[in-house]
């Protein structure tokens, strides 16, 4: 299925990262992602003036600097701003340049100040967060040089799931900024699907749950406009309709193939489709669903994505679908011009597709799909380092050994028909939203900026380290920071630890909230440092005059009580990369919630070796294995013992499928000296999906 500090300090640290030297040879030291494609060192340095003027700007160019005035603000802790006033020379020049293509840009630094080129405003978005990410990593002195940079896949693309859960404001407008920020061109919003319909519909109002309002979705839009992140949304037809038939049975009908049948619920499809234009006017594209339509014949399926087609083409848009229905013929053919996203590639592959002559979209599973299934019982993605050396755009591969393509991965040419990239989040929650995406969206980012980029991630990750410090001074004024975590990256702490709340501002009110809200003017206030026992999701916002600035902060933790044992808190490797929320360390962290595990990928045919490393030979006599399990599925492993880290020895293993469902396993055996304990794990086995290892915790006892 598609699937249900002082912030003073942090600034100036932010400004002094990767400032090593006046001239730049080349871009090996500019932290800088996506990469861009061409850099030009002048070997000289620019030092920015108190107040970055902007002389002129296209009329519909002048919102974004206001948007940059306030990123470039919160940036420098006030010490540098950009202002839209009559000065000559200008220090910022923006310049409208229509012989560059539509989203390329061209930055040039020199010692008298600093030029923007672009043809369109999404352009010059991309150039200005390319100035920010310089302006982190440089402080008050840029390197001169020149970037002309534009991407080699025009269609960068993640996607929301908020037809399962709600996904507030807030949260999108933070998105929008993130893409904004890693030159991601477009958020696809998946607003409707059986279990929500998230457009506020006024024609059909019963289906909306009223959580946004289309004024707000309106705002959303000018904000997203304004940043150069195109919305493009999405009404789910004729599959994953339950809410519409549910809910207007008279005009839908009662089942998948009244809906793509009838012409009153085809009047109804157009009337909501004109909803969803009105609001999000600037895109290009409407999504129409497609796939799916379980009982829906196919060629009804195809005579609704043309009529759809058709009426979307008469307003000017460009359709997209999923990869649904084969492609037909004749009359009945999906039209050439109809857009396919391509995410599992078993009914309609992508090779046919592009030889059927449409453009399509690589949403592979792997590495693509970001899923926390719904309900909360499962997740499945990828790690940051496996998008990162192997996402290709013409590859694609699924995370399922039952599908051909996950050993057989369907590889293509290189052609212009394949626009470029989605990467869906589907089915989750906004407490995991950031968490479980940030990670994995920046990789993503600069390999669709340019799949054909050099690879290093060691050096990459260099690089996030530095941007991301770059933004979160940016947009997020209030820093959040928690003592004692054993698991850094993932907020896991033992028993007890203190969080302290921080920001620039002096005097500054900060205020907070510990259930994952975003906090408001009556929330309260920060004092003092607090004392966390428990889990929590703490946010905290800057208040200025009562109205929030910025972003509010968010930091997950993760509070356990472990059990004492010869392995907790103890160094653990994996032959395979994972990274946060479900980093190897969890395996030692003693946590045992049973969605606490570590997520190891691929695990199928060739096992994944997890190896706990006690720190000095001792005696052991029992492995207790806590691991996913749903549904009756269970994790297939063997449990091997070493002294020097070279020679194991297996002295237990679990192969078989229990009768009953069981999430522990204890292990005896023999005593024996052992320094190393080895997991050597072919996956959890029998649910969503085989190829991936779910340990939640080894736990190693003496005799």
């Amino acid at each position: 299925m598609r699937a249900k500090i002082n912030r003073g300090l942090l600034a100036g640290c932010v400004l002094s990262v990767l400032a090593q030297a006046a001239a730049v040879a080349d871009d090996s030291h500019l932290a800088i992602v996506p990469r861009p494609v061409s850099v030009n060192a002048h070997g000289g340095t620019y030092r920015l003036p108190a107040v970055l003027s902007v002389s002129s700007a296209p009329v519909d160019w002048q919102p974004h600097v206001a948007v940059l005035a306030d990123a470039v603000e919160r940036l420098t802790a006030g010490r540098h701003q950009v202002r839209l006033v009559k000065a000559d020379p200008a220090s910022l020049v923006l310049e409208q340049d229509e012989s560059l293509a539509a989203e390329a840009y061209r930055l040039t630094v020199t010692d008298k100040g600093i030029r923007i080129a672009a043809s369109s405003q999404k352009g010059l978005a991309h150039g200005t967060a390319t100035l920010l990410q310089l302006m982190g990593t440089h402080g008050g002195t840029l390197p001169t040089l020149t970037v002309e940079d534009a991407p080699q896949a025009a269609y960068r693309n993640f996607m929301i799931d908020m037809g399962r859960n709600p996904h507030s404001v807030a949260l999108l407008k933070e998105t929008i900024d993130l893409l904004w920020f890693y030159r991601i061109d477009s958020v696809h919003l998946h607003l409707t699907d059986d279990q929500r319909f998230a457009f506020p519909s006024t024609a059909f109002p019963k289906l909306s749950d009223g959580l946004i309002s289309v004024d707000e979705f309106r705002e959303l839009e000018a904000y997203a406009v304004a940043r150069g992140v195109t919305i493009i949304p999405e009404l789910e037809v004729p599959g994953h309709s339950g809410i519409l038939r549910s809910k207007y049975p008279e005009v839908f009908g009662k089942g998948p193939a009244d809906l793509a049948t009838s012409e009153t619920a085809l009047r109804g499809i157009k009337t909501l489709l004109d909803e969803m234009m009105d609001v999000f006017a600037s895109s290009p594209y409407i999504h129409i669903g497609g796939d799916e339509a379980f009982g829906v014949p196919e060629e009804p399926q195809r005579d609704l994505i043309n009529k759809l087609h058709a009426y979307l083409k008469s307003k000017g848009r460009q359709t997209m679908v999923w990869e649904g229905p084969r492609p037909g013929r004749g009359e009945n053919k999906v039209h050439e011009d109809v857009i396919h996203v391509n995410w599992r590639t078993i009914n309609y592959p992508a090779d046919q597709m592009l030889k059927d002559g449409y453009r399509v979209v690589n949403a592979a599973w792997d590495p693509l799909y970001i899923v926390d299934h719904y309900p909360r019982i499962n997740f499945t993605m990828t790690s940051p380092q496996h998008i990162y050396e192997t996402l290709k755009l013409t590859r694609f591969k699924h995370v399922n050994p039952g599908i051909r393509t996950y050993a057989q991965p369907v590889d293509v040419e290189q052609t212009e028909r394949l626009i470029g990239f989605c990467m869906p989040w589907w089915e989750g929650r906004e407490a995991n939203f950031f968490a479980q995406n940030v990670p994995r969206l920046i990789p993503f980012a600069e390999i669709a900026w340019n799949p054909d980029v050099q690879r290093d991630y060691d050096e990459f990750a260099a690089r996030t380290s530095a941007t991301e410090a770059t933004r979160r001074a940016a947009f997020y004024p209030v820093t959040i920071k928690a003592s004692d975590l054993v698991v850094p990256a993932d907020g896991v702490f033992h028993n007890q630890t203190t969080v302290t709340l921080s920001s620039v501002r002096d005097p500054a009110e900060i205020r907070y909230t510990l259930d994952g809200s975003l906090p408001s003017a009556s929330s309260s206030v920060y004092q003092q440092p607090l004392t966390l026992t428990k889990s929590a999701t703490v946010r905290a916002a800057l208040f200025v005059d009562g109205q929030p600035v910025g972003h509010g902060s968010r930091l997950n933790l993760t509070g356990v009580e472990p059990v004492e044992n010869l392995a907790l808190g103890r160094p653990v490797t994996s032959s395979r990369s994972s990274g946060p929320p479900f980093s190897v360390q969890r395996v030692t962290d003693g946590g045992t919630h049973f969605l606490d595990f570590y997520l190891g990928y691929p695990a199928d045919p060739d096992p994944v070796l997890i190896t706990i490393d006690l720190e000095q030979p001792q005696q052991i006599n029992r492995v207790v294995v806590h691991a996913f399990a749903v549904s009756n599925s269970f994790e297939k492993y063997s449990v091997e013992v070493s002294t020097d880290g070279r020679s194991f020895e297996p002295v237990a293993s679990r192969q078989e499928r229990p009768e009953k469902e069981q999430r522990v396993m204890e292990h005896s055996f023999s005593p024996r000296q052992a320094r190393y304990v080895r997991i050597r794990s072919l996956g959890n086995k029998g649910y969503v999906f085989d190829s991936f290892s779910k340990i939640v915790e080894v736990q190693v006892f003496g005799p």
